[in-house]
């Protein structure tokens, strides 16, 4: 009897989890778009919010009609304008791929190892056509996970128009404050580059003075460590570099 009794036991378990492992299948399919929908809106409000164009009444979907999607040869810097498509869903995946950029030890200031071999930036006109802000997607490895944000640049493409990050896994209150407004906007107005061309942008231990530096995170060296080495991978000759250069030299 007490057989029996486990054996029915056991097929009533199985039962129950199979028609709740449908309900939670059924759930994740039909939420899919939605999820989707939100992720996308998300991104859209993160590269109006390093531009300068979100506000608290933007109307994000028309705000971001004036934003213009091209995609980056990240060997030779050649720019088409193109769709982003699934780029922000497949980052991990592309930089994986046979055609994927490697880089070597002495290149990989943001230890992330390879990056995809194609990169969406956008652009903001002016009236007159010309570029008004550049917005670029960088990410690179912090203490405890990689950090993924956009950082915005003047039509000078020297700089820095805004910065923010949209996924991280760093310390709530010291690593995570890369996510406060306050030390955000100490990005804005610093300048990349030296005049000998080199990227001269720093983040320093207390103290940041002239257009090249930006204080710190407070008890969090490796994250800010990190966000400088990101930046300075980004937006050197591995990065974005051959692409600015172009854009400098006139080709848009």
């Amino acid at each position: 009897m007490r057989s029996e009794s486990d054996l029915k036991t056991f097929f009533t378990a199985l039962i129950l989890a199979v028609i709740c492992s449908f309900f939670v299948a059924g759930a994740n399919v039909l939420l899919k778009p939605k999820q989707d929908m939100n992720r996308e809106l998300e991104r859209k409000k993160n590269i109006l919010l390093a531009g300068g164009y979100l506000h608290g009444d933007t109307d994000v979907a028309r705000a971001f009609e004036q934003v213009e999607t091209y995609m980056v040869d990240m060997r030779t810097g050649e720019a088409v304008k193109a769709d982003a498509g699934k780029y922000f869903e497949s980052i991990k995946r592309l930089a994986t791929m046979p055609d994927a950029v490697h880089l070597t030890k002495q290149q990989d200031l943001a230890v992330i190892k390879s990056i995809p071999a194609k990169i969406p930036v956008f652009i903001i006109r002016d009236e007159s056509g010309k570029i008004n802000k550049l917005i670029l997607p960088i990410y690179g490895s912090g203490l405890w996970s990689t950090l993924y944000g956009f950082m915005a640049l003047n039509s000078d493409m020297d700089t820095v128009s805004g910065i923010t990050f949209y996924e991280h896994g760093e310390t709530p209150g010291l690593g995570g404050e890369v996510d406060n407004p306050i030390w955000k906007a100490q990005w804005v107005g610093k300048k990349i580059y030296s005049e000998d061309g080199s990227v001269a942008l720093s983040v320093v231990k207390g103290g940041a003075s002239g257009e090249h530096q930006v204080d710190g995170l407070s008890g969090a060296t490796m994250t800010s460590r990190g966000v400088e080495n990101t930046v300075r991978f980004w937006m050197g000759a591995d990065g974005f570099g051959k692409y600015l250069n172009k854009l400098k030299e006139g080709g848009a």
